[in-house]
């Protein structure tokens, strides 16, 4: 079985743009109405390329949840500092509320 790159005569490593170019160049040497099985299996080749590009580039952007530890220690020291921040005397308490 001929894979899609092999139908449109590029390595896998071939640019999006080099792609294009051997698709357009295997259209023109088969076209429709003189070779109609041909034609349809090149831009079957093609399509399926061109979709797996766009895929990969749909995952690259797709969002993912994002992967953290909590690091005990820093979690402690920010616990003191917001308890630090939060001690109000009496007196201060008072002369606010009144």
């Amino acid at each position: 079985m001929t894979s899609h790159y092999d139908r449109l005569g590029v390595s896998p490593e071939a640019t999006p743009a080099q792609i294009k170019a051997a698709y357009h160049v295997k259209l023109r040497e088969f076209p429709a109405h003189t070779y109609p099985q041909e034609f349809k299996e090149i831009r079957e080749a093609y399509e399926a390329i061109r979709k797996g590009v766009t895929t990969q580039n749909e995952d690259f952007l797709k969002m993912r949840p994002l992967e953290a530890e909590l690091n005990l220690d820093i979690l402690k020291q920010v616990e003191e500092k917001a308890i630090a921040q939060l001690a109000v005397s009496l007196d201060d308490l008072i002369r606010a509320t009144f």
